[in-house]
């Protein structure tokens, strides 16, 4: 396997963000530690990966006395306790760099701990992050981090990608934080590691993995999408049909398969987002339910994407018809299927995979629970795009699709 740093876009902003695939974690860590000269590091890492593999430990071990705080474990869907918790960290120690291994729940928490940083006063409280948010918008604009920060990826959302990170708040909001733009900020360096990222629970690296479809199948069906986006949309969502169904028939033992699978579908989150960090192109719909979805009801982040896709598709099939029908294409073209509808075509994949297509199926059965992510679902931030649905009532058929 090439191993080659690459910028992670190539646009103005992300000029000095590096990332690697088929990365070697400990080596290239300690390259770039050595080239910014961190003294002062701070590492966050899976709970999971920490109590069942050496990964962790033998980083730890190679940083010596220069690892000055680490914390273990971060909640579902980067809870601001956990967030305000590694940005104390950050400024207690003066912390020049900050490590993240794990799934997209720790990269948001870490991006969003690196900008409070810079900006927050110490000591500031979950109150304090809350005062930050336009109210509005669903967000908070940031002032760029001071430390350098490098995520391990073990999961496929590929909000590593993303300057914008999103944490959530006391009350079960998901909200947003960044540098005003989704392509500024954002990590300093991206390992890709297939190694690693093979630690991931094999529910955890799928359903992620059809997060990832989400990103393509939405960037496509955005009644704004650009034609470079789209694209670059279908590159990604081809590399995540073969890489995920590699990945799965991988195993079962052949452990070449395994990783080859695993490094397809890193390939194909980077192109997933594209469409948003480089063309401004935003998701829609079942972005929107599923951030409430997940931070409402607790549903893992990955899994939303698994019940939501497809109803959104079916609700809006005569709108998307013909961005429908490219999204269609991809998926007979890339698995050999003859499907004649997009949401059936997801819901048969989703299946396949051995994952979730009903709100029932992830415990949300409570019909208040239901009321509640429809009426938050008005007030996300849509990744900055424009709101593709305004009516609680449009959730609701939505969301009642899939009971």
């Amino acid at each position: 396997m090439e191993n080659r740093a690459i910028q992670q876009y190539d646009i103005p902003e992300r000029a000095g963000h590096d990332a690697i695939f088929d990365a070697s974690y400990l080596s290239d860590i300690d390259t770039y530690v050595n080239k910014w000269d961190s003294r002062r590091i701070v590492l966050v890492a899976s709970k999971g990966l920490y109590k069942s593999t050496e990964y962790v430990q033998k980083l730890e071990e190679q940083l010596g006395d220069r690892l000055v705080a680490k914390k273990i474990g971060v909640g579902a869907h980067s809870p601001y306790k956990d967030v305000s918790e590694i940005a104390h960290l950050l400024q207690e120690h003066d912390a020049d760099c900050l490590i993240c291994i794990g799934s997209s729940s720790y990269s948001d928490a870490c991006k969003i701990a690196a900008y409070l940083q810079a900006t927050m006063r110490p000591n500031f409280s979950d109150a304090d992050m809350e005062a930050l948010i336009n109210e509005t918008k669903g967000a908070a604009v940031l002032k760029p981090a001071k430390a350098k920060v490098i995520v391990v990826p073990t999961s496929l959302s590929a909000s590593e990608w993303n300057g914008t990170a999103s944490g959530t708040n006391p009350s079960g909001k998901k909200q947003h934080f960044g540098l005003g733009s989704h392509s500024a900020g954002g990590p300093d360096l991206i390992l890709m590691d297939p190694e690693v990222a093979s630690t991931s629970p094999e529910t955890l690296w799928l359903s992620s993995g059809v997060r990832c479809i989400d990103h393509c199948v939405e960037t496509i069906c955005n009644p704004d999408c650009t034609e470079e986006a789209g694209k670059d949309a279908e590159e990604g969502l081809k590399c995540m049909l073969k890489g995920l169904l590699e990945y799965k028939e991988g195993k079962d033992g052949d452990r070449k398969e395994l990783l080859r699978g695993i490094s397809e579908c890193q390939r194909g989150s980077r192109q997933a987002i594209k469409g948003m960090i480089v063309h401004h192109n935003f998701f829609g719909p079942s972005h929107a339910i599923g951030h409430q979805l997940g931070s409402v009801a607790g549903v893992m982040h990955g899994l939303t994407s698994c019940v939501l896709l497809a109803p959104v598709l079916k609700y809006q099939k005569h709108d998307r018809a013909d961005a429908q029908a490219k999204v269609l294409k991809v998926f007979n073209e890339t698995l050999g299927w003859q499907e004649t509808d997009a949401a059936d075509a997801m819901t048969k994949f989703v299946k396949e995979l051995g994952l979730p297509t009903t709100l029932s199926e992830v415990g949300v059965t409570d019909n208040t629970i239901v009321d509640k992510i429809a009426e938050k679902t008005l007030t996300d931030v849509w990744g900055g795009g424009k709101p593709q649905i305004t009516e609680k009532a449009e959730v609701r058929k939505i969301l009642e699709m899939v009971r």
